[in-house]
Formats: structure tokens, sequence, C-alpha cells
């Protein structure tokens, strides 16, 4: 039976516990320091493909000196843990770190057998990375309210509230803008990723600018409605100088998907883990979303906040992002209509 509390006692005893990663994978996770003849027996025996040590960059200069330790390879995991990204590796650090052990982790993925079985057997514990983010979720604050003052913009006859907060990872600030009234239902809410050229300078090769404008237009007309703005997203999470790196490649002929591949980027580096904090910040599980990238929907029901219905915002296209759109709707999933073939 899956039990974080249990799994961490366990875990901080030198236990190996089996973690099942969100493709449903299970994998056999060991804190490093602690790992023992027996265990890493036991992960030998069982386990399939190589071993892989998940464990931050503040925890790469300092690794732990076990001599039981397989010949692994170091898997970096981001400091922020699932709070940041609901990845293995961030699970496995993420286990040590509420252990207070060294947030090295011993990896191992499980050969496919009758799982239960042979976790009862061997008396492991079972953790899933979404019961273990949902943990942190509920005993973390990810972010931090700072202030709530007006804010008048051209979009509606009434200022927006507009709250800040402030992340405990990397201590990037978001903000949120709260439309006069409330709302009738569940809200209209939009989760807008920070985009400087398309939100500040208007750049026709994408439609991040106008969709801004549009979802402040009907949000402004939609009581209690929100944006919630996600700074450190810039380029799908891939920042603002690797951003323009891949402009250069898609001039030369690359979609945005090729080009964060040849650069060795993540096509989509984002998390709404923070924007789902935020949304139940302002008193709300449960919204209406303004969007037509499905991940979207699905990341907020990952981490708790329940999507009633998704509305659509389409933007025209213009000569400079048309296939930019159909890139989008055909590698991505958005619920876009093609249109450069037209």
């Amino acid at each position: 039976m899956q039990s974080v509390p249990l799994a961490l006692e366990h875990f901080r005893r030198g236990g190996i516990v089996l973690v099942f990663d969100r493709a449903g994978q299970p994998h056999l996770a060991l804190s490093a320091e602690l790992a023992g003849l027996a265990s890493v027996a036991l992960m030998k025996s069982f386990g399939f493909n190589a071993f892989s040590l998940a464990l931050t960059a503040a925890e790469l200069l300092q690794l732990a000196s076990n001599v039981h330790l397989p010949k692994c390879e170091a898997v970096s995991a981001r400091e922020g843990g699932l709070l940041e990204c609901e990845g293995l590796s961030e699970a496995a650090v993420d286990l040590a770190r509420l252990s207070g052990l060294k947030r090295q982790v011993l990896l191992r993925a499980l050969e496919p057998q009758d799982v239960m079985t042979f976790a009862e057997r061997h008396r492991l514990p079972i953790v899933t990375t979404g019961a273990l983010m949902l943990y942190r979720q509920r005993n973390e604050a990810a972010v931090n309210f700072v202030a709530v003052a007006d804010l008048p913009t051209p979009h509606a006859a009434r200022p927006f509230r507009a709250h800040s907060f402030r992340s405990s990872i990397g201590d990037v600030e978001h903000l949120a803008l709260v439309s006069p009234g409330e709302a009738v239902g569940d809200p209209l809410v939009r989760i807008h990723s920070e985009c400087l050229t398309g939100d500040s300078f208007g750049s026709l090769r994408c439609d991040c600018g106008p969709q801004l404008d549009e979802s402040l237009r009907r949000l402004g007309a939609s009581p209690g409605g929100i944006l919630v703005y996600m700074r450190g997203h810039e380029g799908r999470g891939i920042g603002l100088a690797n951003k323009i790196r891949a402009y250069a490649l898609q001039d030369k002929g690359l979609d945005t998907v090729e080009a964060n591949r040849a650069l060795g980027l993540p096509e989509d580096a984002r998390d709404f883990g923070q924007a789902a904090q935020i949304l139940r910040a302002l008193g709300h599980n449960r919204v209406r979303l303004l969007t037509n990238n499905p991940e979207k929907a699905i990341s907020l029901e990952r981490h708790g906040i329940s999507v009633s219905k998704i509305e659509p915002l389409v933007i025209p296209s213009n000569p400079f992002n048309a296939h930019y759109l159909d890139t989008k709707a055909t590698k991505f999933g958005h619920t876009l209509p093609l249109r450069s073939a037209k």
C-alpha cells in the first residue's frame, strides 16, 4: 500500500523504496550514503538497465563515499525537486531531502514482473512521483505571497487586483491579476508563460503578445477572472538567450522543436506546479482554463487543480508565425487549425 510517511521512514533507515514514475514504470530507490551490501545485491538481482545516481548540482562535488555503491552514471535533478518538475530523479532526491539525508539516490528500473507481490515479499514501501509531489505541496510552500494592489489597464473598465508572489525556488517572481467581482461558478483562468519578445516588443514570430491582450480583455469581462503570469518560462522554459539561439536556427529552416533539439535543449521545460499553488493561494481548486494547450490542463490536474472546462484562445496567424502555429498543433497537440498549408 502506498504511504509517503512509511516510505520516508523506510528510506531513512537505509531501505529500498519502490518508486513508480509518471509512465508507470517501477524503479528501486536507495540512499547512496546508507546503501548496504544486501540492498545493493537485491537491486543487482532484480533490476535491469544500468544503475544511475540521482543528485542535485549542489551534491555533485560531495559524492557519498560508500564501498557498496556499484558503478553508475550521475543523473542531475532540479534543485527544487518535484515542486519544480515531476521527474524520477526529482522524486528520488525528494525522498532523500524529506528523509534528512544527502540528496544522492541510487536508482535502477525493476524487472517486469508481479510488482505488488515482489514489493510484499521484500517488504518494500511503494510511492509514485505524483504522491510525493502532492505530499510536498501540502507540507511546503513553493510560492510565497508578497503584496496586492490595484493595477488599472486598458483591458478593463475597473482595475485588476495584482497579487505578487515570490518562488522559494530560484527566487523567481510571479504575478496574478484578478478581475473585479466574484466568479459565478469556476473562475476563468489563463496561465500565461512569460515571453519578453512577444509580450513587450510585439514580436510577430509567436502569438504570445496577442494572446496576452485577448486574455486580459476576456478576463476583465469575466468577474473574478484570473491571469497567472509565470516568469521564468521564457522560450517554454529554456530562457531568453537560448530562445534567440533557437530563433537563429529557425531562420535556417528548422521548426521550434527541431531547433531546441539541435541545441540539446528540451522541447518544453515548463512545469505549472507553482501556478497551481498560486491558484490555491487565491482560494481556488477548480477552474475554467483559457488555453489551446491540453498539457496545461493535464499539469494543473496533476498538481491538484481540477479543470472543469477548457476554452480556446485562437489568435489569427500572420506570415511570420503561421509555421510556428502549425508546429504547436502538430508536435505539441495544441487545438489550433493548420494554417501554413492554406
